[in-house]
């Protein structure tokens, strides 16, 4: 039921994912994960043989890093967000650890096979100066055969699915607004979400950045990747232009 006699809540602004992150899988129930995991597992698998460690960028509530740890590999997931992390926990089990961390600056105790970020983390880097250390963070924590998936969400997508939209959830004790806007000069998205729940309102803005391929390719070739396959919305199509998620294989180039 919608939470009535707003006059009277308490309102507070808090960080991104962190009002957000118990009621973060229920506003996303209607993504197929298994799908999802499939796609990824699958280019996975074309490009390296027997990983032994697989990286997740931005692991949210570790939704993947549960499924590959369930069928035997193992797999780190980093993300800033500790209220996020707090969900994650409880699905390490197995071979499946997370840990806090930016993901511009980060390092491991060893190199990984595999290192993955979906579901728009890096349009989250908003500048192509923050774009060019995720990558080196990953150069230096990557195998030199490894290989590096990311997605980018389109800006397609933003003027077709969010521009001017506010979309509203129920889950149970609370409610959730997600209002968003698009800056098409700075190429910036703004997402607001509040959650409503008895007396307390907590919003927390989200900023996202949309590239082109053109430059995620020269900043990539600058920190010293090359790019195997672009594909669009986890097919193993090239984009096109009504693309959503555009999704780039790259490994470390030899030169």
């Amino acid at each position: 039921m919608p939470i009535t006699g707003e006059r009277s809540l308490r309102r507070s602004e808090v960080e991104p994912y962190s009002g957000i992150a118990p009621y973060y899988d229920f506003l996303l129930r209607h993504v197929d994960y298994q799908d999802w995991y499939d796609y990824i597992k699958s280019i996975m698998q074309s490009q390296v043989m027997s990983p032994e460690l697989i990286v997740e960028l931005g692991c949210g509530t570790g939704r993947f890093g549960a499924k590959f740890s369930n069928d035997g590999y193992t797999i780190v997931g980093i993300d800033r967000s500790l209220e996020m992390l707090m969900v994650a926990k409880t699905r390490t089990y197995f071979n499946f650890r997370v840990f806090c961390a930016d993901i511009r600056a980060f390092s491991l105790a060893r190199r990984a096979d595999f290192v993955f970020a979906v579901h728009d983390t890096l349009n989250y880097q908003l500048t192509r100066g923050d774009l060019r250390r995720v990558f080196r963070s990953v150069r230096h924590c990557l195998k030199p055969d490894g290989i590096f998936l990311f997605d980018i969400t389109s800006e397609f997508n933003i003027n077709e699915n969010f521009d001017g939209k506010t979309k509203v959830f129920e889950p149970r004790g609370a409610v959730i607004e997600w209002s968003n806007s698009y800056d098409r000069r700075k190429k910036l998205i703004y997402s607001l979400l509040t959650v409503k729940r008895r007396k307390e309102e907590r919003s927390e803005m989200h900023l996202q950045r949309i590239y082109d391929i053109d430059e995620l390719t020269h900043l990539l070739d600058m920190e010293g990747f090359e790019v195997l396959h672009i594909y669009g919305d986890y097919t193993f199509r090239s984009p096109k232009r009504d693309t959503i998620m555009i999704n780039f294989v790259t490994r470390i180039a030899r030169r």
